[in-house]
Order: structure tokens, then sequence, then C-alpha cells
């Protein structure tokens, strides 16, 4: 295996060295000492998935909708409130409504995320 120097950048965005090997691990930091790490390998696994849930969400929120009969203006309305509604249960089922420990998305850009690609999904299956 290959054994890694001690004096890496554990985080380069969070501008956080390795502790040194006489300190603790929450040794250094900011002002205050504190300094937040982002795990970039767990926001990706997070990312897929997200994905995955929501690609299925576009297909099965089609097979519905073409089932149902809901063509124009209610088969898009009939998207547009189950792409929030599972977007709004990730959230609150998975991640506890603490968004910020999951994501760097706003609110917004979390509700919305994917809603081109889910779209084409719906759109093939509807």
């Amino acid at each position: 295996y290959y054994k890694l120097p001690i004096n890496i950048m554990i985080d380069p965005m969070a501008n956080i060295d390795a502790p040194d090997p006489g300190m603790d691990a929450a040794g250094g930091g900011g002002a205050d000492g504190n300094q937040e790490v982002f795990d970039m390998n767990a926001y990706r696994s997070n990312l897929r998935k997200m994905d995955k849930i929501r690609s299925f969400m576009g297909i099965a929120s089609g097979c519905v909708a073409g089932v149902c009969g809901l063509t124009g203006l209610s088969g898009l309305a009939c998207f547009i409130i189950l792409h929030i509604a599972v977007n709004l249960s990730l959230l609150a089922f998975k991640m506890k409504f603490d968004l910020h420990s999951y994501s760097r998305e706003s609110m917004f850009s979390f509700l919305t995320a994917d809603f081109q690609k889910c779209a084409m999904s719906f759109m093939l299956f509807w």
C-alpha cells in the first residue's frame, strides 16, 4: 500500500493541515480553533444516492401520470409536485432537515436539483 507523508492537506478547500504527530486531532484551526472539514468522498456518495432516487422518481411519476391519464399542464403539475415531494422526503427522512451537514447547496437548489434530467425520464415513461 502507499504510505502518505505526514504533512499532507486533509481538505484543500478547508485549508486544514494534517495534525502533527504530537498534536491531538482537533488541534489547530481558525481563530477559535474550530474549522469545518468537508469530506468529498461522502459528498459524492450522497450525490450518487440522491441521483438514483431522483431518477427512479422521474420514471415512477411518469408511469403514474400516464396511467392516470394526466396530459398537458396537469401532467407537468404532477411531475413538479412529485419531484418536490420526493426531495422533501429525502430532506426529512434521510437528512433530518439538516441539509448543510450533507450538502453545500441552498434549499432552492436542493429542491430543484436534477430537475431537467428527471423531466426527461418522466417524459419517456409518460
